[in-house]
């Protein structure tokens, strides 16, 4: 009955769907950023049918993107259950596994995938990537001083929801709010830079420079270059072109900051 009520209130019809019908209309709303509708979609259509291998890497996708990676990991991990070479269902858990900072695990994952499908370009490249970064650095990092930097002099935009600034190794130099989390949030951040950059490049296109990632309640602008990288997040009301103005006034507030700060520290030498 729960099923019938979310079917007509999408399609505006009372005979029970498919679940292929159900998964192919919430692959629709994934594909318009309605990531929470679509998951409770394939949720449903699951119940109906809860061995289906589309329906459960479509929930691995949604999951990821709604950042629930448990979940994610879970999903994809069902899916190779019923599908022990599914390409895909790799292709899901090995990108977590990068994300993760287990590379070995990531390469195993591709490598798995491209014995049984060699014509696989994202498996492919993603193992590339994987094989380039270094192995994961559990060392603590050095941390600078919550006043070394002036934030004031950062001229935050009051619309911005969150601010990171770190350097490329993912030392934190900077956080508003600044939270337990902050330190992993950067090394996050670093990581999924490094890899977009290694992914660009590898496609002739060059190093990152901006990106946009959108999220269910807000999206985050980032700018980086080989030394630093910085995100600014807004609520979904703001628009693009106002956030980028922001970003860049704010990138080049960061990088005015910074370089007084080096030459103060080379005065006091």
């Amino acid at each position: 009955m729960g099923l019938a009520r979310i079917w007509h209130r999408v399609r505006g019809e009372k005979r029970l769907p498919s679940s292929m019908q159900i998964f192919r209309q919430a692959s629709r709303f994934r594909d318009e950023g309605r990531f929470e509708e679509a998951a409770a979609l394939v949720a449903s259509g699951l119940l109906l049918d809860h061995d289906n291998v589309v329906g459960h890497l479509l929930a691995g996708s949604l999951h990821v993107m709604l950042r629930q990676m448990d979940k994610a990991r879970a999903s994809f991990e069902r899916a190779l259950a019923l599908e022990p070479t599914h390409p895909r269902a790799l292709l899901g858990l090995a990108r977590i596994a990068l994300e993760d900072g287990d590379n070995g695990a990531c390469a195993n994952l591709l490598t798995r995938a491209l014995a049984r499908y060699p014509d696989f370009p994202e498996a492919t490249a993603l193992l590339d990537v994987a094989q380039s970064l270094p192995a994961s650095d559990t060392a603590k990092r050095p941390l600078l001083r919550s006043s070394a930097i002036r934030a004031d002099r950062l001229r935050l935009p009051g619309e911005s929801l969150d601010a990171l600034l770190a350097r490329a190794d993912a030392t934190l130099i900077f956080a508003q709010p600044r939270g337990l989390r902050s330190e992993e949030t950067a090394a996050r951040a670093a990581k999924l830079s490094r890899i977009a950059s290694a992914l660009l490049t590898r496609a002739g296109l060059g190093p990152l420079h901006h990106a946009v990632i959108e999220g269910a309640a807000e999206t985050t602008y980032l700018r980086a270059d080989d030394d630093i990288l910085l995100t600014l997040a807004f609520g979904h009301d703001v628009k693009t072109l106002t956030a980028v103005g922001h970003l860049e006034r704010v990138w080049a507030n960061c990088r005015a900051e910074l370089t007084s700060m080096a030459a103060s520290s080379q005065v006091a030498r």
